[in-house]
């Protein structure tokens, strides 16, 4: 009877995973490193094992004390990315994957000091070829829309005649 009572609380113990610190001590740890979204701590944590009560407890605590918020999550992702030449397409794409409401991404991108058409233009001449065929307005077209611009941002660049002596 003791063996069996023995095993059975050691196979429990093998089983239950003790997390050294507690979820609000592991969040912060997290959110001194960077900002993350509410999702992303929820997953990070449930990574860890903690539950649920704790999970919403630690974030919960967060939030009130400001340590963790959406608007400034975004509002940081989106000038950290347009920093890098990405569209707001593929921000509202990036940000809806990272759990962010989509009320709050549409106010976060209008809020932004970004002037999506003069970063449009900044990289579509960066990228621009020398030769400018219709094989090289496809590619860029394909480029521009990749790195999440609306057709209305570009289009009037691929009009233009690169191909005469002022843009050489």
């Amino acid at each position: 009877m003791k063996i069996a009572f023995l095993f059975q609380f050691m196979k429990t113990i093998a089983t239950t995973k003790t997390n050294k610190y507690t979820a609000t001590n592991y969040l912060l740890y997290l959110l001194s490193k960077r900002d993350y979204s509410e999702k992303e701590l929820r997953q990070k944590l449930e990574q860890k094992e903690y539950k649920a009560e704790e999970i919403d407890e630690a974030i919960e605590k967060a939030q009130s004390n400001n340590w963790q918020s959406d608007e400034r999550f975004c509002s940081t992702l989106i000038r950290y990315r347009s920093m890098q030449g990405i569209g707001p397409r593929r921000l509202k794409q990036e940000l809806k994957l990272k759990g962010i409401k989509d009320w709050l991404i549409n106010q976060e991108l209008e809020n932004a000091e970004t002037d999506w058409f003069k970063l449009a233009e900044q990289i579509f001449e960066k990228k621009r070829p020398l030769v400018w065929d219709l094989k090289a307005k496809q590619k860029m077209w394909r480029f521009m829309v990749s790195r999440g611009f609306y057709n209305d941002h570009f289009s009037h660049l691929m009009d233009l005649d690169y191909s005469s002596d002022e843009y050489e």
